[in-house]
């Protein structure tokens, strides 16, 4: 072979490309740093190696505040099923509005069986098609989930959905909960202190973002006792430092 030659595969296929074709800036570049590694080693630079990346770092593309919001949120779930469970076995549980199924799959692990209710179809899309062993329903409203019935249920979970809610809506939605669990446990994961939330608490139309102290939850949940709260813990640069209250019901 007569001629410098650069080697490369592309789909799998061998190509060879003419280096004497390329600007002489670079081949003067490519050459002071093959001199430079045979002289002192490739410790002495780093910044020739390659560079992680997010997606190289994973290919299911995540943020990395997204990673943390979802672990620090999904161990509180997990540390509140423990207490529940040090006394009593979980049966059958389900999650009203369970979105893509972010933090059901928490149930999962301690619950025989799980069942998500969500209103949005391509959000049960995407929760079917990554939980396959959890099952999981569209609604058209999150009030009327006992007409289904999918239960009883020893354990229901609500998380960040009632904030969401105009408070007829709200109630409606408690009451049919409590016929869902003629016996058991209800966590409502929601926010309590009125910290980034909207003028408009009534308008379904439009987005509401609001708060409910954790005495009116626990007024609108009777006859349910509650039993325990926990603060709904996010990622440090999150701005509301108050995001939410993790409130524990039980009937017994």
């Amino acid at each position: 072979m007569n001629r410098s030659e650069a080697k490369f595969f592309n789909n799998n296929e061998l190509h060879f490309y003419d280096a004497t074709n390329l600007p002489f800036g670079y081949l003067l570049k490519s050459l002071i740093v093959k001199i430079r590694r045979k002289l002192f080693g490739k410790i002495l630079h780093s910044d020739d190696r390659f560079m992680w990346t997010m997606t190289s770092v994973s290919d299911a593309i995540e943020t990395p505040t997204e990673n943390v919001r979802n672990y620090l949120e999904r161990k509180t779930i997990r540390n509140i099923l423990k207490e529940i469970t040090k006394e009593e076995q979980i049966i059958s549980a389900c999650e009203i509005g369970c979105g893509y199924g972010r933090v059901i799959m928490v149930i999962k692990e301690f619950a025989q069986k799980v069942i998500g209710f969500e209103r949005e179809s391509h959000l049960v899309d995407i929760a079917r098609s990554l939980l396959p062993d959890i099952e999981v329903l569209q609604v058209d409203t999150i009030d009327k989930i006992s007409e289904l019935n999918k239960g009883p249920f020893d354990f229901v979970m609500t998380c960040t959905v009632l904030q969401h809610l105009p408070d007829d809506f709200c109630k409606r939605v408690l009451l049919d909960i409590q016929k869902l669990v003629p016996r058991g446990h209800v966590l409502l994961i929601e926010k309590t202190e009125d910290i980034s939330t909207t003028e408009n608490l009534n308008d379904v139309n439009e987005f509401i973002s609001r708060a409910r102290a954790v005495g009116i939850y626990k007024e609108w949940m009777g006859p349910f006792d509650m039993i325990g709260t926990w603060p709904r813990i996010l990622e440090a640069t999150y701005f509301n430092k108050s995001p939410g209250t993790c409130m524990l019901f039980k009937r017994h």
